[in-house]
């Protein structure tokens, strides 16, 4: 039949349906985007000429992923974020490990600032973009990136006559088999919130249309890694330390720096890092966090090892090829197996057990 658009339209009817629409950027009332000067994430796409200066509002994965690009090609790159951290679900070594870097590449970090105004003004014979915040600050930029979030793309689905409900940010609640509160529309990826990852929404799909169906399926839903594209690029899997910590959980960590490393030489990586974390007594791997140059392909290897419940000790027995940054692993074990020789004979260590470690 034909649509009010002058195109055409269809009306299709099904017995399950899976939602998986994903999101849209959000948009702060209060700032006139324009494409040109002052952009959402999606219109920063179509930018056709590097900016000599670029002002990151919003330090998400996505603003940090764009400010250490902007950085890397020589754009002078402002971040302001209101909070006092930076990815507070990722590793506190991690993230001073990425700071550094990014200062390094002239990044000016402004962390616990609100933003008041972004505005565009005339000076000279040119347009810039002024921000404001709310401390007093006030600077110029070219071009000024607002990366606050993204909203759900539900708006038009016409939920409300489904029963199906969204939040104030677009997102459907689901249960453990992807259900909304409607038992045969099911909901899987961005739109439904945390963790927002292609790789997890794929796997949501597949776990969705099983559950549908009634078909036997299994999954790690609490192994899945992030895959985070800054500069340097980081991924992690597992427990961090302030989990570890705030559970009561005996841990020890193993470490290698890529400098260490044959290959982190060859590649010219000299401050990415590898971290294993294990528990002290039975010396099971319970997170890997890794910054530098490889990271999102490297963390499957700890992820297949924690997905079997394995321990360190896999890597020590492992032969790595050489030189390879999968190297990390055992040089990381070894480190974290000396750690745990060191301790005092009163520690709850299972000293006879132990790897040979030279």
């Amino acid at each position: 039949m034909g649509g009010e658009d002058g195109g055409s339209s269809r009306t299709v009817t099904a017995d399950k349906i899976v939602i998986a629409t994903g999101t849209a950027t959000a948009k702060d009332s209060k700032i006139q985007f324009d494409g040109e000067y002052i952009y959402t994430s999606d219109e920063l796409l179509d930018v056709n000429k590097i900016p000599s200066s670029i002002t990151v509002i919003g330090a998400g994965v996505i603003g940090l992923e764009y400010a250490t690009i902007y950085a890397a090609i020589g754009t002078r790159v402002t971040l302001v974020d209101a909070r006092p951290r930076l990815l507070d679900f990722i590793d506190s070594e991690v993230i001073d490990t990425l700071v550094y870097q990014m200062r390094q590449n002239r990044v000016t970090i402004r962390l616990g600032e609100s933003v008041a105004a972004v505005e565009t003004f005339v000076d000279g014979d040119r347009k810039r973009v002024k921000v404001s915040l709310e401390s007093g600050k006030e600077f110029a930029t070219e071009k000024a990136l607002v990366s606050v979030g993204r909203m759900g793309a539900t708006g038009d689905l016409g939920l409300e006559t489904t029963g199906v409900t969204a939040d104030d940010r677009g997102r459907l609640k689901v249960n453990e088999r992807f259900q909304t509160e409607v038992d045969h529309i099911y909901a899987v990826g961005d739109v439904i919130g945390f963790p927002s990852l292609a790789s997890t929404s794929r796997e949501q799909g597949r776990l969705a249309v099983c559950n549908a169906f009634d078909f036997e399926a299994e999954s790690m839903p609490s192994l899945f890694p992030y895959g985070i594209y800054t500069i340097p690029e980081i991924s992690v899997c597992g427990k961090t330390e302030e989990e570890l910590t705030e559970a009561g959980v005996p841990y020890e960590i193993g470490k290698a720096t890529y400098r260490e490393i044959s290959r982190g030489h060859i590649i010219g990586d000299e401050h990415g890092f590898l971290k294993l974390l294990f528990h002290k007594r039975t010396r099971e791997l319970l997170g890997v966090h890794i910054i530098g140059e490889g990271a999102s392909e490297l963390v499957h290897i700890g992820q297949a090892v924690m997905g079997t419940g394995g321990k360190i000790d896999h890597f020590i027995k492992t032969v790595f090829n050489y030189p390879t940054l999968a190297e990390c692993y055992k040089v990381a074990a070894f480190n974290g197996i000396n750690r745990l020789a060191q301790l005092p004979p009163s520690a709850d260590v299972d000293r006879e057990s132990l790897p040979v470690s030279l």
